[in-house]
């Protein structure tokens, strides 16, 4: 455990470090607001000098680190903002084709799942998958009864209605919730929403993983330029129409970093909407670029997984 430090023993022990100060007042002032932590922790490892722990390239200033955490903060609002987009129709999709199949208020039964019952699965396999949909039926029952409190509309349907509909409750669960909802639902419905977009419901399955993934770390405002997914996506035409590099059998971009979810926006957003977005980014990026000197545009390319050529996305 680290020992308390004043601000200014903070700005004593970056100098020791190496990082040139020229405005102690401005840093300060950034200290007091968004922490040593978050700034420094959150974003110094580009600058440090390759073979040391703390030692910062020569002259790296606080201010370029600055502007890495302000350029990772302007990211997570512009895309932030369109995964909420992707969310809100894949809560639509779901509840829609779900309840099309068994009715708006039968998604607490078992039977209305993918069991694998009659399947040639093992009788592990079987087992899990029952204790998965058993897992997920518990935890929906336990939104219902937390919402009760917090949402005046779930509040509304259980006190003259007994039950809150599928198309009312999707809107009270997190999106890692509705993951698990729709990877445990029978295949057919599974098929209906995946159609939406022509891509194939396995697929769909790992995007929405991966969206809640980057969701969650824009949400609780968590670093998000470099962050890595534990699961890669599904290879896509568009890493072949990019001509990104395989290494071992594997794209060396777009498979379960940030650039992982730009591919699976540019599936699942309409494309005004995904062009603007990259519009943005690419703004933001140029930016970027102009005000950092002591490392290359190309280290934080790498570090977000971005093909050089990342903007032909656009047309891909």
């Amino acid at each position: 455990m680290k020992e308390f430090k004043t601000y200014q023993e903070q700005i004593e022990l970056l100098k020791t470090r190496g990082l040139i100060i020229d405005d102690e007042q401005f840093v300060l002032e950034k200290l007091k607001e968004d922490n040593y932590y978050n700034i420094i922790n959150g974003y110094k490892d580009l600058f440090i000098t390759p073979g040391t722990k703390d030692n910062f390239i020569t002259g790296t200033t606080f201010e370029e680190i600055y502007y890495l955490y302000d350029f990772d903060r302007q990211l997570k609002n512009i895309i932030f903002k369109q995964i909420l987009k992707v969310e809100n129709i894949l809560r639509s999709l779901i509840a829609y084709h779900f309840s099309e199949k068994y009715g708006n208020d039968n998604y607490l039964k078992m039977d209305n799942f993918e069991t694998l019952k009659g399947s040639n699965c093992s009788s592990k396999k079987y087992e899990e998958r029952v204790e998965q949909i058993q897992t997920l039926l518990t935890n929906l029952q336990s939104d219902i009864s937390k919402s009760m409190s917090k949402k005046n509309y779930i509040k509304h349907y259980i006190l003259n209605y007994g039950f809150v509909p599928l198309w009312v409750l999707v809107n009270a669960i997190t999106l890692g919730r509705l993951s698990q909802f729709y990877s445990l639902m029978d295949q057919s419905v599974r098929i209906k929403v995946s159609q939406h977009w022509d891509v194939k419901e396995a697929d769909l399955n790992q995007y929405i993983k991966t969206l809640a993934f980057y969701r969650n770390l824009c949400a609780h405002d968590d670093r998000l330029y470099s962050s890595k997914c534990n699961q890669d996506i599904p290879n896509t035409n568009i890493h072949e129409k990019l001509n990104i590099n395989v290494i071992n059998g594997r794209y060396v971009n777009g498979k379960n970093d940030l650039f992982s979810l730009i591919i699976i926006l540019k599936i699942l957003l309409p494309e005004s909407d995904f062009n603007t977005m990259c519009n943005k980014i690419d703004g933001r990026m140029r930016s970027l670029s102009q005000k950092i000197t002591h490392i290359s545009y190309q280290t934080i390319f790498n570090a977000m997984g971005f093909p050089d050529n990342w903007v032909k996305i656009k047309k891909a």
